[in-house]
């Protein structure tokens, strides 16, 4: 059993206690006895003297040595520097119990700091046969090392600010000596080579990040073997910006994902017109908007723009009225409204996070709320009490497209809100699908027809009557107003327009809701649909067709609609079976 703890945690085998080694004698009491010695300390100035860190003895991994660190304080005596919380975890038992087979406690045994000495241990900036005499050295040496693993990190939120990053992912190989850090940009998954970098040193640059700047984590220390999620804030080139972390375990390492948020009234809010929306999309907006009470729902997938396009709606709304937002975490900031985090750990199995919100909201005298995700029967129930109790309620969810956002996700079991709730007149006023699409450089375009072979010409003529004189696509190689330094798979492409499928439900839609008539809903919306695909009117239009509106205005890539959305032929054969 000790064997296979040993490699739960280590990774590796433990050395074999030799044969003829003599019984050892208790020197001092086991770990977590009342008896042990303990010191606190807050600085790593305090830290005594050590001979070295004897992480090698212990086979240590270096995402452990954050939280706790073995040292050898003279000849033959060991002492453990950790964390309050693992000085009776399994981590540090098991440590124990090797070093005790070659080295005698010391007197203090426990030296209990905080997440920042730990840093510095862990980092080596603290450095072995460190004497007191120097230990003003040694700070010195820990802080400069502190502002080299934040530099890593800041140049690369640097980096995604100049190119309007959304996300950094940080993806750690262990079999590898380098890993990566990637950028989706516009959409793309970019490889920047810059940000090839050394396995270890990006490990410790987010053990650095997780340990000492993060907050509201699942977990007060970094753990690369377990699924993490916390909060950064901080402030770069005057920018105010949240950090949502997210990491796993994966095959070779583990994986850290950022969503990279704006907090700062430098935001600008863009207008719907500037977003993508067509004239009289918006006018379906100020519908909703007006409508005394009832809900609105954009879905979308990650990245869609579905908080940026909420940011715009809530803008919208007079300062009249008290506006507030629910969310988890705040993301953008918005004019005159009260904003409201609730925190919800990975692990929460037990009790309603939005209680005490649900309980105290409409004591507050609310107009309309935000809730900033449904993606729970919590969040799912607080959004149903404000559309139900007459307020204007609006939120997001993640799901395929607008019909389905009822079909497969506010129905299902996850969420649970009854049909016969749904198809409640006035409990949903609108249902949006939106997504971006990049666009064509308006400098260095090409002739569709120049380009794309006639066959596939004359499809998209057929399923969307399209005049192909009009069709532009991306050029690959690019020019001065569209070329980005490291990132050559976004050449000929200039930013990215909303493209959104909208939908106010009717009481012939409710019916169909209420009966689980899904095919034929889908039949319905579509047989409402009077404009032509080269028109700006999306009544009756998937997004795909929306999408197809802009191609035939040369305005984007039908090869971009198509990764997107799905094939032409994908999409022929379901139009042929009135399954789209």
């Amino acid at each position: 059993m000790l064997k296979s703890l040993f490699r739960k945690l280590f990774g590796t085998k433990p050395k074999a206690r030799p044969a003829a080694l003599p019984k050892r004698k208790t020197l001092h009491p086991s770990p977590g006895s009342p008896k042990d010695l303990e010191v606190k300390i807050a600085h790593s100035d305090d830290l005594p003297s050590f001979e070295r860190k004897l992480y090698d003895v212990v086979n240590l991994q270096p995402s452990l040595r954050h939280r706790l660190c073995p040292i050898e304080v003279e000849p033959g005596k060991y002492a453990i520097v950790l964390l309050q919380e693992d000085i009776r975890s399994d981590v540090t038992e098991e440590v124990v119990k090797i070093l005790s087979f070659k080295y005698a406690k010391a007197t203090p045994f426990y030296y209990v700091t905080n997440k920042s000495v730990m840093v510095e241990l862990a980092r080596d900036m603290i450095t072995e046969n460190k004497k007191k005499a120097s230990n003003k050295n040694a700070a010195a040496v820990g802080k400069k090392e502190g502002s080299a693993l934040w530099a890593l990190f800041e140049s690369a939120v640097l980096f995604s600010m100049e190119n309007d990053a959304s996300d950094l992912h940080f993806e750690i190989d262990r079999s590898n000596h380098q890993s990566k850090i990637r950028f989706r940009v516009d959409g793309w998954m970019t490889s920047p080579r810059q940000f090839q970098l050394g396995t270890m040193e990006m490990m410790d640059s987010l053990a650095y990040l997780f340990n000492v700047h993060s907050k509201s984590g699942s977990e007060n220390t970094y753990n690369e073997n377990k699924a993490q999620q916390c909060q950064i804030q901080t402030s770069i080139n005057s920018r105010k910006m949240l950090f949502r972390w997210a990491s796993n375990q994966t095959a070779n390492g583990n994986k850290v994902v950022m969503r990279m948020l704006y907090q700062d009234e430098v935001q600008t809010i863009r207008s719907l017109s500037d977003l993508g929306y067509f004239p009289s999309q918006i006018e379906i907006w100020k519908r909703a908007i007006a409508r005394q009470g009832g809900g609105t729902i954009i879905s979308g997938t990650v990245g869609s723009g579905k908080s940026t396009t909420m940011q715009t709606v809530m803008s919208m709304l007079p300062d009249w009225m008290a506006k507030y937002t629910v969310e988890d975490p705040v993301e953008y900031i918005i004019p005159n409204t009260t904003q409201i985090s609730v925190s919800r750990k990975m692990d929460d199995q037990d009790g309603d996070p939005f209680l005490a919100v649900k309980r105290q909201l409409k004591r507050m005298d609310p107009d309309v709320v935000l809730i900033g995700e449904i993606r729970d029967k919590e969040s799912a129930g607080l959004f149903r009490d404000i559309a139900e109790s007459g307020h204007r309620a609006f939120s997001t969810v993640h799901a395929p497209s607008a019909i389905d956002m009822i079909t497969l996700r506010l129905t299902s079991t996850e969420l649970g809100i009854p049909r016969d709730v749904i198809a409640t007149p006035n409990f949903l006023n609108l249902l949006v699908y939106q997504a971006l699409v990049p666009k064509v450089c308006p400098n260095c375009k090409l002739p569709g027809d120049g380009i794309l072979s006639g066959s596939y010409l004359e499809q998209i003529k057929r399923l969307f009557d399209i005049d192909s004189s009009a069709i532009n696509v991306i050029n690959s190689v690019g020019c001065d107003d569209c070329r980005r330094e490291s990132l050559p798979e976004l050449n000929g492409s200039k930013s990215r327009i909303v493209v959104a499928e909208m939908i106010e439900p009717d009481a012939v839609m409710l019916m169909l809701f209420r009966d689980q008539k899904n095919l034929e809903v889908k039949e319905y919306i579509r047989l409402t649909r009077t404009s032509r695909f080269d028109e700006p009117e999306s009544k009756g239009k998937t997004v795909m067709e929306v999408a197809m509106y802009h191609v035939s205005q040369g305005i984007v890539d039908p090869r971009e609609v198509e990764k997107k959305f799905g094939s032409f032929d994908q999409y022929e054969s379901e139009r042929a079976r009135g399954t789209n």
